[in-house]
């Protein structure tokens, strides 16, 4: 029975993907156990250059359910208590509250938990999808994981011509966004794993969907279609879109109307419409939500860079397109892939504010279509001499993965960098134990009614370190982001004007001001010579006040 159940296993191919998933998390947590190795007596963030200035954001959900809170306030943005409901960081918080797990370490976890997740899931698109044996859609899976383009080969032209450099307009987006590949993804944050986890299994369950009779496939599609949404809303354009576009493409090219695919697609919606519905309701009921979702601008790079973004693999991928339609090998599953590459690119350049987000995907088509053609390739080889194929192996390899394995040693070298203090953002890797400890003493003390005022640097940090809010912190969580930084440091700026910065700390109901060396930096204002602040607070490097001012304005030092 026993031996059975593992050539069952084994069969199935569970050995070679939990290998794969292990091997993908020591490659992914190195980061992590380097930074840990290297913190010394400071608090390690386990954060990296992959959208750094983000990780205080989901720190801060996490710091909320560990006071017992089930719904989310933005503790980037002081004048708004409204609550959100988000199941995939209400469970994070929830796990890290029970078993009494740091904000760091319990993302890490996750990440760990749901990487086998979305290698599973990746390897069921491509074994329904890719025509060819196990053992060359075991290569494909590998090849998914770590496929990426060629910015690494301009990014030298970028430095030189370039002065200023904008990363979201000058650079392709391997060289930076999360949502350009599976690699980025995996060292990101682990709400989008699995995010990118349920794209797939939707995907995947809706074809299958397709193929059956019943509608148990379906059904799946349109639940799991409901938890992607209920934390990721963004996807919607791509579920509904490239699905629905798909159905029609196939009554076209079959030139039959399937009325029954219809209605499955029609179901997909309605099982997955409430997550839409939800979103689209607190939009409209709260204004600093749509403002916030204003401020999310993720726009796509111009053309040329989206097309070095995806490099080799898209373009041996539109060749193998070329080839299908030109051999007349079109089937059901290969037009979904083709569909899956064109309609993703029209979605992601329609006029979204957050057209990048719904990139995640597309990565995975790139991977199938090339791995094709590099196959198709390789067998038109077989007579040549070995070398020659062993040299259009490790071609194809060093221009499908040079970006990401360059990335990635960016990533360590970005650690070690921060933890000698010579990047700006070292901050926010490796927290000074006199912050730390200030920030702990605020956790303790401050009510969540309080808001404290900062500079940038300690404002985008100390919500995810005390789950309390900010005057303002983040460029997309502060709304009017711009407007209360300029607010900020005229406060720090100079010494002087006490009643106007009375009025301030007044109409914006502030409750404290956080002084360390970050805010020094930003002018000459003496806090302790004022009369309407309290020090409550102090250690080697800050110094904490709590504002003192009656309903009249008038100090009221205590």
């Amino acid at each position: 029975m026993k031996i059975a159940f593992l050539k069952k296993i084994f069969k199935k191919d569970y050995i070679f993907l939990i290998v794969t998933a292990i091997a993908v998390i020591f490659m992914v947590e190195a980061i992590f156990v380097y930074g840990n190795l290297l913190k010394k007596e400071n608090y390690y963030t386990g954060l990296n250059t992959i959208a750094l200035i983000d990780g205080p954001v989901y720190f801060s959900y996490i710091e909320q359910v560990k006071d017992g809170n089930f719904l989310f306030r933005n503790l980037f943005n002081s004048n708004d208590d409204f609550r959100v409901f988000n199941p995939f960081w209400l469970t994070v918080g929830l796990v890290a509250k029970i078993f009494k797990i740091s904000s760091p370490l319990i993302i890490q976890i996750f990440s760990i938990i749901l990487i086998p997740l979305l290698v599973l899931a990746l390897y069921k698109i491509i074994d329904l999808l890719l025509e060819a044996d196990k053992n060359k859609k075991r290569l494909c899976l590998i090849y998914s994981l770590f496929i990426a383009g060629l910015g690494i080969f301009i990014f030298p032209f970028v430095i030189y011509f370039i002065e200023n450099i904008d990363v979201m307009t000058d650079l392709s987006l391997d060289l930076w966004a999360y949502e350009s590949d599976i690699f980025m993804t995996l060292r990101y944050y682990p709400h989008a794993i699995l995010s990118l986890a349920l794209i797939l299994f939707i995907f995947y369950f809706f074809l299958k969907a397709l193929s059956d009779k019943g509608y148990k496939n379906i059904v799946i599609a349109g639940f799991l279609t409901l938890l992607l949404f209920s934390f990721h809303p963004f996807q919607g354009p791509l579920i509904y879109g490239l699905t629905l576009t798909y159905l029609i493409v196939k009554f076209l090219v079959n030139k039959k109307f399937d009325f029954k695919a219809i209605k499955k697609y029609l179901l997909l919606v309605i099982i997955s419409l409430p997550s839409v519905i939800y979103y689209l309701f607190i939009l409209t009921i709260n204004r600093n939500l749509y403002l916030k979702s204003m401020q999310n601008f993720c726009p796509m790079p111009n053309f040329l860079l989206f097309l070095i973004s995806y490099g080799l693999g898209l373009i041996l991928a539109l060749y193998w397109i070329y080839f299908l339609v030109k051999n007349k090998k079109i089937n059901n599953l290969n037009l979904f892939l083709i569909v899956w590459l064109s309609a993703n690119i029209i979605i992601v350049f329609l006029p979204f504010n957050f057209q990048r987000r719904m990139l995640g995907s597309f990565s995975v088509t790139v991977a199938i279509l090339s791995f094709a053609a590099i196959d198709y390739f390789y067998q038109r080889l077989k007579s040549y001499p070995l070398v020659v194929k062993a040299v259009y192996l490790l071609a194809i390899l060093f221009f499908s993965t040079i970006t990401n394995l360059y990335t990635y040693a960016q990533n360590f070298a970005f650690v070690r960098e921060s933890a000698a203090g010579k990047v700006d953002q070292s901050y926010l890797i490796f927290v000074d134990p006199n912050i730390n400890s200030a920030m702990t003493w605020y956790k303790q003390n401050a009510l969540a009614s309080d808001t404290i005022l900062t500079g940038l640097e300690s404002g985008g940090l100390l919500p995810g370190l005390t789950g309390k809010k900010v005057y303002f912190g983040h460029p997309i969580e502060t709304v009017n982001f711009e407007t209360k930084r300029a607010q900020a440091e005229f406060f720090y700026e100079n010494n002087d004007r006490d009643e106007l910065k009375k009025d301030f700390l007044k109409a914006n109901q502030i409750s404290y001001i956080f002084y360390s060396d970050l805010e020094k930096k930003l002018g000459d204002f003496q806090p302790a010579q004022k009369d309407y602040l309290s020090e409550v607070y102090k250690n080697e490097k800050i110094n904490i006040y709590k504002v003192n001012i009656s309903s009249d304005g008038a100090a009221n030092k205590t």
